[in-house]
């Protein structure tokens, strides 16, 4: 990656699912040079995916062929709280090696609009999907024609330098439908967009954002995404001088 850069960057991370999150903690950990000094974790359960998943499990059948009924709501609920564990237990082992302050929260939600909503007092904002396909994809950033230093297009390419991987920067005076029409033909490990300046700002192009892409997305100017979407949650940026956090 290239140089690191100063500054007091607090990025907040989170998923529906430890798959995603673990992702994501992927793609952190390589933005760590770029003067981030606070994570966030926050893990949303989607009570709608949960009841979908449930239908859709009605009829399992077992290695030796017997036929099983769907997991009850409450083995769900346990799988969540085993990914949320694991997510805070991944989160903290990042913070301690990179020596950064941490906290970590876990809520009800659908996971885009919760994490959008939470975003307001942060700078980056990073959503977790695990990506498609068994080998590395590009990085992809939606870039102005002119930014500063540490802008979309920056990023996208030391992060892609740093996944050894290639990267690929369009317009952000592209259409959002042409946008979205490449990602979907792109192999892409990550997807870097500002919403500050991108076309990409509300909770709901972010989600269509995530299913296009199929792969984390980074979020710049966090706090400009509008603070109208369908969750609250505020997740506490850690006090200074602390290097810990605690599980919500």
């Amino acid at each position: 990656m290239t140089a690191p850069r100063s500054g007091h960057r607090r990025i907040l991370v989170g998923a529906g699912s430890y798959a995603d999150a673990r992702a994501a903690l992927a793609i952190l950990d390589r933005l760590s040079d770029f003067g981030i000094t606070d994570i966030g974790g926050l893990f949303l359960e989607d009570s709608g995916m949960m009841e979908a998943a449930a239908s859709r499990m009605s009829a399992l059948v077992s290695p030796r062929g017997a036929i099983r009924g769907a997991p009850s709501h409450q083995a769900l609920r346990l799988m969540w709280q085993s990914d949320a564990r694991a997510f805070r237990e991944r989160l903290m082992q990042l913070a301690a090696r990179r020596a950064l302050r941490w906290s970590f929260e876990r809520q009800p939600g659908e996971p885009v609009a919760g994490l959008c909503g939470a975003a307001q007092s942060w700078d980056w904002l990073l959503i977790g999907h695990l990506p498609s396909g068994a080998h590395a994809g590009r990085v992809v950033g939606i870039a102005p024609a002119r930014e500063g230093g540490d802008g979309v297009a920056q990023l996208t390419e030391a992060l892609a330098h740093s996944l050894r991987s290639g990267a690929v920067l369009i317009p952000d005076s592209t259409s959002e439908a042409e946008i979205l029409a490449r990602l979907e033909h792109l192999h892409a490990a990550a997807v870097v967009v500002d919403a500050a300046s991108g076309p990409f700002r509300t909770a709901a192009q972010i989600r269509a954002l995530l299913a296009a892409a199929r792969c984390p997305v980074l979020v710049l100017g966090a706090a400009r995404i509008p603070t109208l979407v369908e969750h609250n949650t505020q997740i506490p940026v850690p006090p200074r001088g602390q290097d810990g956090g605690q599980s919500g």
